[in-house]
């Protein structure tokens, strides 16, 4: 029973992951064209610098591989812009909490916060980009998360391998595998694929869900090969979500169980152009008119990892140099060279790319559907949310600054930056993470007698933060006028005058807290 209960343990942590993310995550996003092109000579190293170079190696490797590019239309920054969302609730992108996964590999923001099972991280922008640029897996060890899993044709498959990858484990029956092979020929799909897919999540001797034995005496007589619905807190929920979404699917049998998951397979990616492990991972195709959204796991590495799992099964079995389709995805305005791996040890320091903001309001903050007051509201942003900068305004429009912002549910949409120019007291609505707020807007800001007793608290908004040293850097430089309250707030000092020596203080003030 012990080795039983590790497996479910592992069924446990696959599962938490593996939630299909349609409700958290509805991205609108403009219209790209995307298409397909199997001509690797005609690829422009100029845009895609080193994919046809690297492509030509595999192939060079590998003769009876074959190669097509997804021309996906994404801006390389945007791609990686809707990645980096969900920090404080639920990151789109996730790292192990481990040694190997420290350092670079973690967000700046997030740091050491716990995600789910409480063994995951949120990933940084370096991770993402590492995981994300194709041409960092274009080898023959990460390849296989590129392999398309829709059928194709007849010829491309074999029982005899699909045998031998099933050889010693569970389903090495062959009634299985024959409902393996006509199930993926029904509904489109890659029986190898299928059979990685399965022994990952099984496990070769299989699990309580897969015996048709029941759990605690419930539910006994059904399977569930794919895990579906195998979800919830503790062993016992796992198991008894999954055989309870077996009953309601009348999975009756062990061949019930695989032909249903393999349709809810084919039927929920495959069918939607997410033809492969990486487009699973990260949504960049929009053969459903939407972008990012539909992707099966917050795992980071899961379609790299899948795929490894993948290659070793069919290299084992010597079917490596069978003939696969891999599809590539490229970007426009790629980095001219492959990214690089993060480091496990050090800081992440490249999150600048991606503007992230803090909401500064007491209530919350309507999000607009154009940048004027008068636009329909689409949504709202509470107090302390995370959001990211998608473009700052440099124009007032209505009496304040009306920027683009992406909420970490896929909402789009314009928020004012700060309050209205008739409004008696200044406040930027829209603080950097950093802490550093926006020059440019604190020098607008005006506090027309408004009294506070916070020593520091130059813009009276209840707190010493890095906009109330700004104004003071503004007034030094003779870029704005203090009101004599603001000034007798501003000299923390109390040296009768306000000078760099108060800046120095009110900012080693919020530097200790």
């Amino acid at each position: 029973m012990k080795k039983n209960v590790q497996v479910v343990t592992i069924i446990l942590l696959i599962n938490i992951l593996s939630c299909i993310v349609t409700a958290l995550f509805t991205y609108n996003v403009k219209a790209i064209s995307q298409y397909t092109d199997s001509n690797i000579e005609a690829i422009d190293n100029a845009k895609y610098p080193e994919i046809k170079e690297k492509i030509n190696q595999l192939k060079t490797e590998h003769p009876n591989w074959n190669f097509k590019i997804l021309y996906t239309g994404i801006d390389w920054k945007d791609a990686i812009t809707y990645e980096y969302t969900g920090h404080g609730s639920s990151p789109k992108n996730l790292v192990p909490n481990s040694s190997s996964y420290k350092g670079e590999w973690l967000c700046s923001l997030c740091g050491e916060k716990s995600y789910d099972s409480g063994s995951w991280r949120c990933a940084s922008v370096s991770a993402i980009e590492y995981m994300m640029d194709p041409r960092a897996s274009l080898n023959s060890t990460d390849i296989f998360q590129f392999l398309e899993l829709s059928y194709g044709s007849e010829e491309s498959y074999s029982r005899d391998v699909l045998k031998q990858m099933l050889s010693g484990s569970f389903l090495d029956n062959n009634l299985y595998i024959d409902t393996i092979m006509n199930s993926c020929r029904t509904y489109n799909t890659n029986p190898y694929y299928i059979a990685a897919r399965i022994i990952q999540e099984q496990g070769k001797g299989g699990s309580t869900l897969t015996r048709g034995n029941g759990y605690n005496g419930e539910y006994v007589g059904y399977y569930n090969v794919f895990n579906i619905g195998a979800t919830g807190s503790g062993t016992a929920n796992v198991i008894l979500n999954g055989l309870k979404k077996a009953q309601s699917y009348g999975w009756t049998s062990m061949e019930l169980s695989i032909d249903g998951g393999i349709k809810i397979i084919a039927n929920s990616y495959i069918a939607v152009g997410q033809n492969t492990l990486y487009l699973q991972k990260f949504d960049v195709d929009n053969s459903d008119g939407k972008l990012y959204w539909h992707q099966y796991m917050q795992n980071i590495l899961a379609a790299q990892q899948e795929g490894t799992t993948l290659r070793k099964t069919i290299n084992n079995i010597g079917a490596l140099e069978n003939g696969y389709t891999f599809l590539i995805p490229v970007y426009e305005n790629m980095p001219a060279t492959t990214t690089l791996r993060p480091s496990s040890i050090g800081v992440n320091n490249t999150q600048q790319d991606v503007e992230l903001v803090k909401i500064n309001v007491t209530g919350t903050l309507n999000i607009r559907q154009e940048p004027k007051k008068a636009s329909s509201i689409i949504g709202s942003l509470s107090s302390g949310e995370i959001a990211i900068r998608l473009e700052k305004a440099t124009q007032k429009v209505d009496g304040t600054y009306w920027d683009k912002i992406l909420k970490n549910n896929g909402t789009t949409g314009y928020v004012a930056r700060c309050t209205y120019d008739n409004e008696s007291v200044y406040k930027e609505y829209l603080i950097h993470v950093s802490g550093t707020p926006n020059e440019a807007d604190a020098t607008t800001g005006t506090d027309n007698g408004v009294t506070s007793s916070l020593k520091g608290d130059v813009n009276s908004d209840g707190k010493v933060t890095a906009s109330d040293y700004v104004l003071i850097k503004n007034s030094i430089m003779g870029t704005y006028t203090f009101t004599e309250e603001q000034r007798t707030r501003a000299d923390y000092n109390e040296d009768g005058k306000v000078t760099a020596s108060d800046y120095v203080l009110i900012k080693n003030r919020i530097m200790e807290n």
